[in-house]
């Protein structure tokens, strides 16, 4: 039977059951840490009101009210292909939220862009999955077409083939030639260079991606809870790069990059490490996952420097790359226009209410 339980602190040792059903066939998604996401739901509850729709068993489905704006969210939805149970449950949230008079419903989105959010569309791809991408079984995008949402942004990712790396690095070379003469200082990302600008890595990441429209913000807290010396650890110290200012000092944009770490299946609780875990690898794909420009630096090219310094080392350390979950309308999928690759594709999903 299905329940509709108001977030009172805590959630039912249910919600961390029902996944082993659910995944039984498909690719398994990497869990979160529980006593992280715990603590998410805990501190974003200050600024939401949270319901759990679940039967305990098949489904569940977090409603999202936020205090400010029109858009209501469902996140960490997982369920079997119950076409009358989801039916249900999501005409009981949309019921909720235009009771709150909200006028959109938006997900599967979890608080924020922080934290695991849209669907990947159709087959799986060659790679399987690669860390943090969203994963979920294929009906899901049937079931929430059923239940009257479309895609509202899009996005895709694209794994560049080893035979065509060689000829992107040859192309970029006059990119890599000027790397020496730009006025930018290149700064490896170590995780105690991390530790040493994290503060200012959070007022860049705020800047670059505030204005984008599924951006939600996070507090400095819930950053470091999330971004910390222990994620600086996991990413790659030769292509991961902060770019400096020189005549300012001011960090004006950044490149995190990381080995897949999804073929070694670690627990939740083991958190990854270059050091540690890139010896591990059998094939070692670089994962170009969170790269951006400050706003006041646009249109200046740099996008494709930080693209062409991820390139100096990248033969000597890896077999192929994906570049991660750029949203077609933006412009860096550029950077691999030209050469072929394999896509995957993903969606946000929206009904109006």
């Amino acid at each position: 039977m299905l329940e509709c339980l108001t977030y009172n602190g805590q959630l039912p040792d249910s919600f961390w059951q029902i996944p082993a059903a659910v995944y039984a066939t498909e690719v398994v998604p990497l869990r979160e840490h529980a006593e992280v996401l715990a603590a998410v739901v805990a501190e974003e509850a200050a600024r939401h009101e949270v319901l759990l729709y679940t039967d305990h068993e098949t489904l569940r489905l977090l409603g999202i009210f936020p205090q400010e704006g029109t858009d209501a969210f469902f996140g960490l939805w997982e369920t079997l292909p119950d076409a009358s149970l989801n039916q249900q449950a999501f005409a009981q949230l949309a019921a909720e939220a235009r009771r709150r008079g909200y006028r959109r419903l938006v997900g599967p989105l979890c608080f924020s862009t922080f934290h695991r959010y849209r669907l990947r569309l159709g087959a799986v791809p060659s790679w399987g999955q690669f860390d943090a991408e969203p994963v979920n079984p294929a009906y899901y995008a049937g079931l929430l077409t059923d239940l009257g949402f479309v895609p509202t942004l899009t996005f895709e990712s694209r794994l560049l083939q080893p035979a065509v790396v060689p000829i992107v690095y040859d192309n970029k070379a006059a990119l890599l030639a000027q790397l020496q003469q730009v006025p930018f200082e290149f700064v490896s990302l170590a995780p105690d260079v991390w530790q040493e600008h994290e503060e200012a890595i959070f007022e860049l990441i705020q800047a670059i991606y505030g204005a984008n429209p599924a951006y939600r913000p996070v507090s400095a807290a819930q950053f470091k809870l999330l971004y910390n010396r222990a994620y600086a650890e996991k990413l790659c110290p030769h292509t991961s790069v902060l770019l400096r200012e020189w005549s300012t000092g001011r960090l004006v944009a950044q490149s995190f990059c990381h080995p897949n770490y999804a073929p070694l299946h670690l627990p939740a609780t083991e958190p990854a490490t270059f050091q540690q875990h890139y010896p591990r690898l059998q094939h070692r794909t670089l994962l170009a996952k969170t790269v951006g420009v400050h706003p006041d630096y646009r249109q200046q090219g740099l996008m494709s420097y930080l693209g062409a310094y991820g390139m100096v080392s990248f033969r000597e350390y890896y077999d192929d790359i994906i570049f991660c979950l750029m949203r077609t309308d933006n412009f860096s999928r550029h950077f691999t226009d030209g050469f072929p690759y394999e896509t995957a594709h993903y969606a946000l999903y929206a009904r109006e209410l």
